[in-house]
């Protein structure tokens, strides 16, 4: 995808106003905060800008960029992912969002160096649309991969699933994958891969 189409791409849909509740899960799946946000993604003078306010504070946090961040990966529907531009035997922290319309569920996911140690769940709308967050506290179910590996996945709710590396091990691959059903029979799925040498895979 050209860098123009990435831009109009990621502005036709991520672009306006969301609301969203952002929970904070431990290494365990156990809610251990949540706040209120309010995010408008503007265009002005060829300059994005994402200002996040949170409502628990009134804190406001500003990002401009010209063109869309070249380790952001955008898919044709408007998804896109962030992280590192490398892993390796230190932390990473990656980021991911699915979009559907006036909705949208995203995960800021951090490994540890030995360990995922925490998740945060985000559930956003526009203003008006109905979507309510889960309710607290959130306890996600941990569903061990099955296969030997350090992979499971979390039920974060009913309908939003995020698998990934619950122990990692250094020369691995490493994955996050994160799946939400917003209407019966309809699936969204993004994944963003780490091979094993630490360079993001396409």
């Amino acid at each position: 995808m050209s860098s123009l189409n990435r831009r109009r791409t990621l502005l036709e849909h991520n672009a306006g106003s969301w609301e969203g509740t952002f929970v904070r899960l431990d290494d365990q799946g156990l809610e251990s905060e949540r706040f209120g946000t309010r995010l408008h993604v503007t265009e002005t003078d060829g300059q994005i800008e994402a200002a996040l306010t949170y409502l628990n504070t009134g804190k406001v946090a500003t990002m401009r960029f010209a063109e869309p961040p070249a380790l952001m990966a955008i898919s044709p529907d408007g998804h896109w992912s962030l992280g590192p531009d490398k892993t390796g035997p230190w932390p990473a922290v990656m980021e991911l969002c699915l979009v559907d319309g006036d909705r949208r569920r995203r995960v800021v996911v951090r490994h540890g160096a030995e360990r995922l140690e925490s998740v945060v769940v985000v559930v956003e709308a526009r203003p008006g649309v109905v979507d309510p967050a889960p309710a607290p506290p959130l306890r996600a179910r941990v569903l061990p991969g099955g296969d030997g590996s350090c992979s499971g996945s979390w039920q974060l709710t009913d309908d939003l699933t995020l698998t990934t590396a619950l122990e990692r091990r250094f020369g691995e691959p490493l994955a996050v994958r994160l799946r939400w059903s917003p209407l019966p029979g309809r699936e969204l799925v993004l994944e963003r891969i780490y091979g094993a040498n630490g360079l993001p895979q396409p």
